[in-house]
């Protein structure tokens, strides 16, 4: 099958989905169709280039509808937080993801990796494009490929952020062409013991070195994008303390 018959969706939020989407199209290949959240900013833009975007609440309900009977295409997940049930992973279609991290020493929630990864003091991190198989743990799926990039020893979590999601957007690039095709391969790689959550913040915080811990906490300009973050550092250190 070519990879202009198979047909290709997206589920997730955000710019990310945006640009993944956007990319595709201008590489000639097949949108059929798009989930993403009601009033998700990605929504009116994707619209506007004539593709089928479906608000919805929960893609593992709402891709069905989109694919049809037959169940069949290749779905990519960019910026997704819903985990996407074995039901659909089992069917006719083929799920990749596009995780913020390397999946071998962090896997779950984008900022809170890159929080963790700071704390530790960690000179590396990425991102990790991956295939999604029923009954794998978050994040555990076998890898298509990785890009990596240096921390260097003063790099705060501002600076991270934007280099992970220039690794994810890279990453995407240079594998959505194969992936269509089926022209990929994987890799298993031994993965993190635990998906990190929010609710890992406080011990995280809890655990690190003062210094690293600074970095780590300061989130500069995405500060007003991550609500929950800050709250659950300022709830950690104190009202006041994470940096602005």
């Amino acid at each position: 099958m070519s990879a202009r018959e198979t047909p290709l969706y997206f589920v997730g939020a955000g710019a990310l989905l945006h640009h993944a989407a956007d990319y595709t199209l201008n590489a000639g290949l097949p949108v059929a169709g798009i989930c993403c959240p009601s009033g998700d900013s990605a929504a009116p833009r994707l619209r506007a280039r004539g593709l089928t975007v479906l608000a919805s609440a929960d893609g593992n309900e709402d891709l069905p509808r989109l694919m049809g009977q037959r169940g069949e295409g290749i779905v990519f997940s960019i910026n997704n937080r819903q985990i996407i049930k074995d039901e659909l992973l089992a069917g006719g279609a083929e799920f990749f993801n596009v995780h913020n991290g390397l999946v071998q020493d962090y896997r779950g929630i984008a900022e809170v990796c890159i929080f963790a990864a700071l704390c530790a003091g960690d000179a590396r991190y990425g991102a990790t494009l991956q295939r999604l198989l029923p009954a794998h743990k978050v994040d555990s799926g076998p890898v298509v490929a990785q890009i990596e990039f240096p921390i260097d020893p003063g790099d705060r979590f501002c600076d991270v952020l934007p280099r992970s999601l220039a690794a994810c957007k890279d990453l995407f690039e240079s594998q959505v062409r194969a992936i269509a095709s089926h022209r990929f391969q994987t890799r298993v790689v031994a993965t993190s013991k635990a998906a990190l959550r929010y609710e890992d913040v406080p011990s995280l915080c809890a655990a690190a070195d003062p210094a690293r811990l600074a970095l780590a906490r300061d989130l500069g300009r995405y500060r007003g994008f991550l609500p929950r973050l800050v709250s659950l550092l300022e709830s950690s250190l104190g009202a006041g303390r994470t940096a602005a």
